[in-house]
């Protein structure tokens, strides 16, 4: 186990966190409401914490508004708040210079990523060569960039942001794969802060689906590799893949239940709180449009 921060600060939240985790839907919640329909979501959410949604989707959003507002609350570690607040700002500046709706945009007061040299150089870019890929690609390394370099403060969180880049890699190289241009996606959107070299992932490019988990041997990735692979090679899906990914990254925030001081607890049940809300939109709407129950059950990551 990562050691954590052992910040005695958090001691009172986290009692709070330890109670409310204890609240986190199981997978016996989901296999109800895969099982049901959109009218038996209410009952089955009667003795959790959405109770009494008569909109769901509306009600999921203010779950959403309400473990943020709770997370702002008690995060006293300005790294940490800097991990939720980047992204949305980012967001923000994408949707602002793409002439989005207010709409889309996070409630951000101030925006610190827009003061960084290297967003002032992306953005001058962009008002030149009016290139909307080349934006979001450049953004994106560059708050990638940041947060690497900001979880250096814990081991915790420096291990997780590996982590969670090694995934983002592996993901964006199986969806390169399905375009001619595969190299030049992949340039743009490799991220160099994992533990994955980039030389890994362009000598398999072309590699044939069944070959490609023999590459990752000597990485703890091959079963995610092999597996999702070969369910986009048989279905032409990501959900298997994406669902791994998932998995892996939620295994990892495990740790944090066992730690009983420091920033981590919160920062963990933040993460598993959004998956959770995640995972009750995929089934929602996977019912409302009527996606095929193997496909919603594919999507839900098991880890509880």
């Amino acid at each position: 186990m990562i050691p954590g921060t052992e910040d005695t600060r958090y001691t009172y939240v986290n009692g709070i966190i330890r109670a409310r985790e204890a609240r986190l839907l199981n997978r016996s919640h989901f296999d109800r409401l895969i099982a049901g329909d959109l009218k038996s979501f209410p009952a089955i959410l009667a003795d959790t914490g959405y109770a009494g949604y008569k909109d769901i989707p509306e009600g999921l959003e203010n779950g959403a508004k309400e473990i943020k507002d709770f997370f702002n609350k008690h995060c006293i570690t300005l790294e940490v708040k800097k991990f939720l607040d980047w992204p949305e700002q980012i967001h923000n500046l994408k949707v602002q210079l793409k002439g989005g709706g207010e709409e889309l945009l996070y409630p951000q007061e101030y925006s610190e990523v827009e003061t960084l040299p290297e967003v002032i150089d992306a953005v001058a870019r962009y008002t030149s060569d009016h290139n909307p890929f080349i934006l979001s690609t450049s953004l994106d390394r560059i708050l990638c960039k940041y947060i690497s370099e900001t979880a250096q403060f814990a081991a915790f969180f420096s291990e997780y942001y590996k982590l969670y880049f090694d995934l983002q890699n592996i993901v964006s190289f199986f969806r390169a794969r399905q375009f001619e241009e595969r190299r030049d996606i992949f340039d743009n959107v490799y991220i160099p802060y994992g533990s994955l070299k980039k030389e890994l992932f362009i000598a398999n490019l072309n590699t044939e689906y069944k070959q490609i988990g023999r590459s990752f041997f000597t990485t703890p990735y091959q079963a995610i590799v092999e597996k999702g692979g070969a369910y986009i090679a048989e279905k032409g899906s990501f959900l298997r893949l994406e669902r791994l990914c998932e998995e892996r990254r939620l295994q990892f925030l495990l740790q944090a239940r066992r730690m009983a001081f420091g920033v981590e607890p919160l920062f963990g049940y933040y993460e598993f709180k959004l998956a959770e809300i995640k995972k009750l939109r995929q089934v929602y709407w996977g019912k409302l449009n009527q996606i095929p129950v193997e496909n919603i059950k594919e999507s839900i990551p098991d880890v509880w």
